[in-house]
């Protein structure tokens, strides 16, 4: 493996843990032919050495080049062992680099087995980094090792990442990972498709800045842009835009039962129609959602 330049990660190089990690991921081919216990993860190539994963958890990417390996997103603890195996039958490097879209367990889950086992430096957000350290559960070893702020520039030699941060959006540390060249984006739980999102509330996440963030990624995507969202299937500006206009029509739905004086219990008791019975999932139902677009209201006066 290549060492990373520190212009390019703000890492030092080490020869040593260089030759470590290369004989970690040489290691790591032999899992392939051996029976395993793992969750596993399905893969689907969008360009050349670029793939969604999905799982249990957040959908991930993994950006594989001649000098760099870098996956977008960790799952849960228990999918290392999946997400091991598929970078050793993916990667053309051992994986240098692990970004966190955000905080949510989902999403950190195999941090600290892809910085302990296969030597990855970890970055997310700086509010990432506050929020799991005041979790004292959370791994001090899965910690992101490098952050930033409102976005950066990654330069892995054959195709180059931006990164921005969109605050108070679904919490206050979600970023999204554009491959400039190949016109892919992870947005992260930026996009729940087809359901009524979660926006953490208690986390710095609101209504308005979520579609704010959707309306960033839409000014710079076309139709030809490959959307990776945080849960749910590949996507498309269309299911974007599909998204975004669901959540402006319930919002002003909650918005005029509030102004007409109805309390939260009688605008779960109303729903929201037929029309948005389908966007209910097991995480955000009906009512959670309207209670989410009430109090955001409350919040926001």
């Amino acid at each position: 493996m290549l060492a990373l330049k520190k212009t390019n990660f703000g890492l030092k190089t080490n020869l040593g843990v260089v030759a470590l990690l290369t004989l970690s991921f040489l290691a790591l081919q032999l899992l392939i032919s051996q029976p395993t216990q793992a969750q596993e993860l399905t893969e689907a190539e969008l360009a050349d050495g670029v793939y969604m994963l999905e799982g249990q958890g957040g959908n991930m990417m993994l950006v594989s080049t001649p000098t760099h390996t870098v996956l977008v997103d960790a799952q849960f603890a228990r999918m290392a062992e999946a997400i091991a195996i598929t970078l050793a039958h993916k990667a053309s490097q051992p994986l240098s680099l692990l970004i966190n879209t955000h905080f949510h367990g989902d999403h950190v889950g195999a941090n600290r087995y892809l910085r302990e086992a296969l030597g990855a430096e970890i970055l997310a957000h700086e509010n990432v980094l506050v929020r799991l350290t005041a979790n004292e559960e959370f791994p001090r070893e899965g910690l992101p090792s490098e952050t930033m702020t409102e976005r950066k520039q990654i330069d892995l030699g054959a195709v180059n990442l931006s990164i921005q941060h969109y605050p108070t959006a679904h919490t206050d540390g979600d970023i999204v990972i554009w491959v400039d060249e190949l016109n892919i984006v992870h947005v992260g739980d930026l996009f729940f498709v087809d359901r009524f999102p979660f926006v953490d509330l208690s986390a710095g996440g609101t209504v308005q800045g979520y579609i704010d963030a959707i309306n960033a990624v839409l000014a710079r995507a076309n139709e030809q842009t490959q959307i990776i969202p945080g849960h749910g299937p590949l996507s498309t500006t269309a299911d974007y835009v599909h998204l975004r206009d669901m959540i402006i029509a319930t919002r002003e739905q909650v918005r005029e039962w509030h102004a007409a004086g109805a309390d939260v219990d009688t605008m779960v008791a109303t729903g929201l129609g037929e029309k948005w019975q389908d966007w209910t999932w097991n995480f955000i139902n009906e009512e959670r959602w309207i209670r989410t677009l009430h109090n955001d209201l409350l919040a926001s006066q």
